[in-house]
């Protein structure tokens, strides 16, 4: 699957680069970075626990996940607009797709892209994106913090810089032609 820098890059190509000044005082820019890394939140209780891969990509990969996360922040930030509250959801869902564009090399393989009501694990039969490695069930903290820092995983953040680098490029681009 991606990795965070892969899922930001992506966000930011849905909802566009905050100014500089903006990161520090707005809470936009933080609401989109918490939308483009909620879905590996299910990381957490797996650390808790000793095995932090045991509860990855299970019902927070999802669509109906990506709706409760956005009515949850609709209802905590009442100023937002609805388009925002839009560009939310769609960062959210735009983590679910881009792991379902990636390869995955630990079973269950895929995304629980319909749960509830689908049990099924979803992934495309074209990846586009490398496997972002960080350790494997019941490996503990350790696994997962050395693989994260593999030579491996820096080159998978090499090939999502290469791909979605030139979207985010050509999104800003359109943006400020537009605006």
């Amino acid at each position: 699957m991606p990795s965070p820098v892969g899922h930001i890059l992506f966000a930011f190509a849905i909802s566009g680069v905050p100014k500089p000044r903006d990161v520090l005082t707005q809470w936009w820019p933080v609401l989109v970075l918490l939308a483009a890394i909620a879905p590996d939140l299910d990381f957490l209780p797996g650390i808790v626990i000793g095995d932090p891969n045991r509860f990855h990509h299970g019902p927070t990969h999802s669509i109906a996940a990506a709706v409760v996360f956005t009515l949850v922040i609709a209802l905590m930030f009442r100023s937002l607009s609805k388009t925002q509250i839009l560009v939310l959801f769609l960062v959210y869902a735009g983590h679910v797709l881009i792991d379902t564009l990636a390869k995955d090399l630990g079973a269950p393989y895929g995304v629980l892209l319909f749960w509830p009501f689908d049990s099924h694990y979803y992934i495309s039969p074209v990846t586009l994106f490398s496997n972002f490695s960080h350790g494997t069930h019941n490996e503990g903290l350790g696994g997962v913090i050395r693989d994260i820092f593999s030579v491996h995983n820096l080159w998978t953040v090499a090939i999502e810089m290469a791909i979605l680098g030139p979207l985010l490029w050509l999104t800003e681009r359109y943006r400020r032609r537009a605006g």
